[in-house]
């Protein structure tokens, strides 16, 4: 069994003249074993359309900022191109050009959107220092805050809560009045249903104790 190496399959083994852009149809067109596709212009024509389209992507993630990650390991493979013989001039500038660009991308990643972390400058704070100050004719109650416009604050506040409490107060007062009302006229009400059922009970025993006692139906005897 005989083992062969496999050959690159882009590089170029002689002088390329003409470089013209694929025509992707005819290509489709072509029979699989056509000497097209392992001639030198060929493989010259598909460098081409592999650096346009690099370029292509360049432009598109030149934003992001893994840019310098993913491109520059196809920029040392684009320098290392350059090096081959019989490599066309006009394909060498075209992989020349890619190549600095994605330099020039890298470089502006590394040293202005790329920046390195730094302490936030800001200017040393003061340590605060309370000094304590005494009122000589001192009222409970009364507020001694320098800031009148926040004592003002203050005393609104307090009366809001004062009267939010009044308020409640209010509310809870008129809902205990409310419940001993109904409670009132239920029980007035249960109170006169059970008195109008006590006298229909004692009205119906006494009609059933005369329908027992043979009174019921019977009238008094006339005088002659």
């Amino acid at each position: 069994m005989e083992l062969k190496m496999l050959k690159p399959l882009l590089a170029i083994q002689g002088h390329v003249d003409d470089l013209s852009p694929l025509d992707f149809l005819t290509l489709m067109a072509m029979p699989e074993d056509s000497s097209f596709f392992s001639s030198d212009h060929f493989r010259a024509c598909v460098l081409v359309s592999i650096i346009e389209t690099l370029r292509g992507f360049v432009d598109i993630y030149g934003g992001y900022n893994s840019f310098p990650e993913i491109f520059m390991p196809m920029s040392t493979l684009l320098l290392e191109l350059t090096k081959q013989e019989n490599m066309p001039n006009s394909l060498k500038e075209k992989i020349r050009g890619v190549q600095v660009f994605i330099e020039e991308k890298t470089h502006e990643h590394h040293h202005m959107l790329r920046q390195l972390l730094q302490l936030r400058k800001q200017k040393p704070v003061p340590i605060k220092l309370f000094n304590p100050k005494f009122e000589e004719n001192f009222v409970n109650g009364r507020d001694y805050d320098p800031d009148r416009e926040r004592a003002e604050q203050r005393k609104l506040k307090k009366l809001i809560k004062q009267e939010a409490k009044g308020a409640a107060r209010e509310l809870r007062k008129d809902n205990y009045f409310l419940f001993e009302v109904k409670k009132r006229d239920k029980a007035m009400q249960e109170e006169e249903r059970a008195e109008k059922y006590g006298k229909a009970r004692a009205f119906l025993q006494e009609q059933e104790h005369a329908f027992k006692s043979g009174q019921l139906g019977k009238g008094r005897k006339r005088r002659r």
